[in-house]
């Protein structure tokens, strides 16, 4: 999956002006500072991403730690202001709601066209990131919504 992420999904990201590693992305602006990450479910097999949106600057913790901008990434947000990018999937119970892979064997097609839907989805990030508008796959974490 991660292979098949790094093809599609992050030539994408870096379109949309953001850098990072392979799991944690930022993207500045003047004002803003646009942070995501790709997390996998602890028991394997499904991913979503998470992301968030902050003022620019150092995170200058209560307990007097000052995390440098270029370090900071999406755990370092409130959950109140973080939002996911999962399946859309109105039956389930499921907290995770992850993008499934599990299953998918050797098969190579199969990851790929899971990280191109995936890709496909980034407008919707975008759109929350930028006006709080949450897509069909977007779910505010802190918010309930």
């Amino acid at each position: 999956m991660r292979k098949a992420l790094k093809r599609a999904l992050l030539p994408e990201l870096k379109l949309l002006g953001f850098s990072g590693t392979t799991s944690s992305f930022q993207r500045k602006s003047d004002k803003a500072l646009d942070l995501l990450s790709i997390q996998y479910w602890k028991y394997g097999g499904q991913f979503i991403l998470e992301f968030a949106r902050r003022e620019r600057g150092d995170l200058h913790t209560s307990w007097g730690e000052v995390i440098p901008e270029e370090r900071l990434d999406v755990a370092h947000t409130s959950p109140t202001q973080r939002a996911r990018l999962q399946r859309k999937d109105d039956t389930s119970e499921e907290v995770f709601r992850g993008f499934k892979f599990e299953g998918f064997g050797e098969d190579q097609t199969k990851f790929d066209a899971l990280a191109n839907q995936v890709a496909s989805l980034l407008p919707q990030v975008i759109a929350w990131l930028e006006t709080g508008v949450a897509g069909e796959n977007v779910h505010a974490v802190g918010r309930g919504a």
